[in-house]
């Protein structure tokens, strides 16, 4: 890959990165987290009462069902699940987190930051304690370990979910400075092969960054890093 594509590439990804933030129901427009029980309750913008049948969110007029949403007036109402709890996420497009994006801050992308890892899975079924950003430990699926080194030093990442798809949830010593608390960076495993694409140039910021109802995933212990990750997404440009 030349240069140029590589820089181009970067940036399809970043244009890719702000409509799926700044969208009228992207992440900057999340107005409301709100967890419901069996028990009927009243929600502040919302006509009658909601309340969980199961897993289902029930209104007066619609039921939605685990990974569903419904559009309610130019709003999106989506069902969210974090373990055995079920909350009730409303997105507008009239938030003012939304129109107060203007850019993400991110370093020059560089392809030095293009680094080669060591897939290891985890054993089926084995899952890790996660610390919340609201305090709540859910536990998650575990992908495995990927093993790399990073200026001659090597780190061994804790990654979630499934093996084409992990996510890290990881910090560095740029992190509450240069860049915001931690960051999250997706990796994607290929069949046949336990090498693995590590590309910092991709790190971004967490879904909490632009509104605040979002629970997003605090670092393990395991991916604290002590050295600078100069590379990826740092700071929400605000107007």
């Amino acid at each position: 890959m030349t240069q140029h594509e590589f820089d181009e590439s970067w940036q399809n990804w970043h244009t890719a990165r702000m409509r799926t933030i700044t969208g009228p129901h992207g992440l900057a427009s999340l107005v409301a987290t709100h967890w419901l029980s069996p028990e009927p309750q009243r929600i502040e913008g919302l006509d009658g009462e909601w309340y969980l049948d199961g897993a289902d969110i029930v209104g007066d007029d619609f039921t939605i069902e685990q990974g569903g949403e419904v559009l309610l007036g130019g709003r999106v109402l989506r069902h969210f699940r974090r373990d055995d709890e079920v909350a009730l996420r409303i997105l507008d497009p009239d938030a003012p987190t939304r129109a107060a994006v203007a850019d993400i801050d991110a370093y020059i992308p560089d392809e030095a930051w293009v680094l080669t890892g060591r897939f290891t899975p985890a054993a089926d079924g084995e899952t890790l304690a996660v610390e919340e950003i609201d305090g709540y430990v859910e536990n998650q699926s575990l992908a495995g370990t990927v093993a790399l080194e990073i200026d001659g030093q090597p780190v061994e990442f804790v990654a979630t979910g499934a093996r084409h798809s992990m996510q890290v949830v990881f910090s560095d010593a740029t992190s509450g400075d240069e860049t915001y608390r931690f960051r999250f960076l997706r990796l994607h495993g290929q069949p046949g092969t336990d090498e693995i694409e590590v590309d910092f140039n991709r790190a971004y910021l967490p879904p909490c960054v632009f509104a605040d109802f979002y629970v997003c995933a605090l670092p393990p212990l395991q991916n604290r890093l002590s050295m600078p990750i100069r590379a990826g997404e740092k700071n929400l440009l605000t107007r």
